[in-house]
């Protein structure tokens, strides 16, 4: 098998079509072409191409995993299942996600430690609500518990009480229910909510 041609994709800048044969066989990321040194008049058997195409389909996997990661920060589990979804052969996946993990773009530690921040000082949650969303995401339980072990969830609901709940009667017992509900309703526990009306008190 002889490599006819190659031609830039006029419709995805830094792809190439690569043609055996005179046939079109399949398209490649430039970057690709540089690594396996491929130019048209070459001659290429199965082993080679199979490489090729499986670096091909693992930068594929790998440009997707960073698309969805650019929109948002995810747990290695959560991208995992994002990318498997998607129809990709899982043991490409394990090799993307083990990359990803070694180049630091993943971290679970540090994905719980942003989302901890994220909803005590932008959305402010509670730890009901935080240690249930990041078990959906897949974050071990040891990191979970340790991040949420440095929140101070008192201080949090009552500086949400302040700013946001100001305006109902935490003396009434109709407004203390409606403050009550309103805290339980963000995933605040039932216990820091009382502990936290009472020293107002």
């Amino acid at each position: 098998m002889k490599i006819s041609r190659i031609e830039p994709q006029k419709r995805h800048k830094g792809r190439s079509s690569i043609y055996i044969d005179d046939r079109f066989a399949f398209g490649i990321q430039n970057d690709l072409l540089i690594k396996y040194d491929l130019k048209p008049g070459d001659e290429v058997d199965e082993i080679l191409l199979n490489n090729v195409l499986r670096s091909e389909e693992k930068a594929r996997i790998k440009q997707r995993a960073y698309r969805l990661l650019n929109y948002r920060e995810r747990a290695i589990k959560e991208l995992k299942g994002r990318l498997l979804k998607a129809g990709y052969d899982p043991a490409m996946v394990d090799e993307v996600i083990e990359e990803l993990i070694n180049e630091q773009v993943l971290d679970d530690e540090k994905f719980a430690r942003d989302f901890v921040s994220d909803y005590t000082k932008l959305k402010p949650r509670g730890n009901r609500y935080i240690i249930q969303e990041l078990r959906k995401k897949g974050v071990a339980e040891s990191i979970i518990s340790k991040v949420v072990a440095k929140r101070d969830e008192v201080s949090l609901i009552k500086n949400f009480i302040k700013q946001r709940l100001a305006h109902l009667d935490k003396s009434s017992p109709s407004g203390r229910k409606k403050i009550i509900q309103r805290l339980l309703n963000r995933g605040f526990d039932i216990e820091k909510i009382y502990e936290s009306l009472n020293d107002e008190e």
